[in-house]
């Protein structure tokens, strides 16, 4: 299969999961320089990655009309101080990761509003825009979705599995999307495995969330 027919629909697929990501309900934004940085040191970089992969600016979303049926978090009591959404780290078949960082006013909030987005209806939610983003004559199907054994890092960490099946009209493509969350202290993360035909492995993921978490302060 042409890798450009794979990447044309994959983009489509990543526009709607940054998407889902994004609720109104988002949390007050009262950020400052120091929280800032904050967010943005503990974030993937590409030194994470091994050779070979590039780093692209993260996919910009239209926020105005981001709900889903099953997934509609609201944070919209809560303040975040610090954000950073880190590049699209990607490799040469188009499969990529990427990460979301927030930092809270106080640990009390950053537990709270985690609490409310690591659920297992956010795989689902993802797998609901996920193929609602793909247009004809392309298709897409959810295989599967839900939570997946993941190591444990920070104070509280979650893990689901979204699985795809994408028909273009060079082939069906399987696309597994990992999402892993975790909470540590007045931060929150989010990172997106984003693996076209095969997943990325397990012990892989679990070591690129762990040098994050590690980097949290």
């Amino acid at each position: 299969m042409r890798r450009a027919g794979i990447l044309a629909v994959v983009v489509l697929g990543a526009i709607g999961v940054g998407t889902a990501l994004a609720a109104q309900g988002d949390p007050q934004q009262k950020h400052n320089k120091a929280d800032m940085s904050r967010a943005r040191a503990a974030s993937l970089r590409l030194s994470d990655f091994p050779a070979g992969w590039k780093a692209s600016p993260a996919s910009k979303t239209d926020n105005s009309n981001p709900r889903c049926s099953i997934y509609n978090p609201d944070q919209s009591d809560l303040v975040e101080t610090g954000k950073y959404d880190a590049p699209d780290f990607g490799r040469p078949d188009s499969s990529f990761v990427s990460s979301s960082t927030g930092v809270f006013q106080t640990a009390a909030m950053a537990k709270t509003g985690y609490a409310r987005v690591a659920v297992p209806q956010l795989s689902a939610c993802f797998g609901e825009i996920f193929v609602k983003a793909i247009k004809a004559p392309n298709s897409a199907t959810v295989i599967s979705s839900g939570p997946i054994a993941f190591k444990k890092v920070g104070d509280r960490s979650n893990a689901y599995r979204l699985v795809v099946s994408v028909k273009t009209q060079q082939g069906t493509v399987p696309v597994t999307t990992d999402i892993s969350l975790f909470n540590k202290g007045r931060t929150d993360v989010a990172i997106i495995f984003f693996g076209i035909v095969e997943p990325f492995p397990p012990a892989w993921e679990q070591m690129l969330t762990a040098r994050v978490a590690s980097r949290v302060r």
